[in-house]
């Protein structure tokens, strides 16, 4: 009877566990991007590319200017081309009101001194490159740091998935490694140890937008089958080094995470859920005014631009 209680118990903690992540992948997601004007259209570009929402998320996007918009906002996003002032001021208004913001910039120089002091500057973060797939890793990173909605932002933006499935199974490796040095009561490590792997499972598959159904079955016992393999190469290791038994323990349970995660996190990438077809997000529109023929170009309108907010799939809101 007891054994059959544990078993419900785990059951309704596996459920339990699907649900929580399926709960986090639906966390809403709202940021606020400021555009300089004099930013590397590229670098424009690959932001505008990277910040298509899939699911529950609103970009809200204008150009660098005035008082920027902080309340109800997880994230602000600077785009920096240069213009000192307008971006030092966007920073501090954001810091001074304790949201985390990222300048985006190609060189460290399109980045300003902000002068905050270091409680305040602890809200701000930088993503730097001069080329386009390590800008956006490094905003990917920072994006991530910036919330604690690691599993929302990637569900939500395909370029912060790897990112965050590699977090998610280092902390999960980090967590079994030690359980496997501290397992005081022999065997009693390896259920804990395998229900941090169904939890990793859970995280990842909402990464990749896939929620808690029966069709988590099959990884649920790929999960647990992995888990008692692991077990029987630890017990085999440990025996054939009784002397380092602890740093076996160890390495199998890292290790074996390690190889859990990414086998997930190749599977999901394949059967990944498309958003349907949406526009371009920081959907910009320059319309430059022609100038009258008989008058002088230098006194043409200057070319005008205007943004966008994009909701969930790219729709304009």
């Amino acid at each position: 009877m007891a054994a059959k209680k544990l078993s419900m118990d785990r059951l309704r903690g596996v459920v339990n566990m699907g649900r929580e992540a399926e709960e986090n992948m639906g966390e809403h997601l709202h940021i606020s991007v400021l555009v300089d004007p004099n930013a590397a259209g590229w670098m424009v570009r690959a932001i505008r590319d990277a910040l298509v929402p899939t699911r529950d998320a609103i970009v809200d996007v204008s150009e660098l200017g005035g008082v920027p918009t902080v309340a109800g906002i997880d994230v602000g996003i600077v785009i920096s081309g240069g213009s000192e002032e307008s971006v030092r001021n966007a920073v501090r208004y954001f810091a001074g009101a304790r949201q985390h913001v990222i300048v985006v910039a190609q060189s460290s120089l399109d980045v300003p001194e902000t002068h905050l002091p270091a409680k305040l500057g602890q809200y701000v973060a930088e993503a730097v490159s001069s080329e386009h797939g390590p800008l956006l890793d490094r905003f990917a990173n920072a994006l991530l740091d910036a919330t604690d909605k690691d599993v929302s932002c990637a569900a939500n933006f395909e370029f912060c998935r790897d990112v965050a499935t590699a977090r998610l199974v280092s902390r999960c490796a980090a967590r079994n490694a030690f359980m496997g040095v501290a397992d005081f009561i022999p065997g009693a490590g390896m259920p804990l140890m395998t229900m941090n792997q169904l939890n990793l499972s859970f995280d990842i598959a909402a990464t990749y937008g896939h929620g808690l159904s029966i069709g988590r079955a099959p990884e649920v016992a790929t999960v647990v089958l992995a888990g008692f393999a692991y077990r029987w190469v630890g017990r085999i290791l440990a025996r054939v080094f009784p002397a380092l038994s602890l740093l076996v323990r160890a390495g199998v349970a890292y290790g074996g995470t390690l190889v859990t995660g990414r086998m997930l996190s190749s599977h999901f990438t394949e059967t990944i859920v498309l958003p349907r077809e949406s526009v371009d997000v920081v959907a910009e529109v320059t319309v430059p005014d022609e100038p009258d023929e008989e008058e002088p170009a230098d006194v043409a309108e200057p070319v005008r631009r205007v943004y966008y907010t994009i909701g969930p799939n790219g729709v304009v809101a």
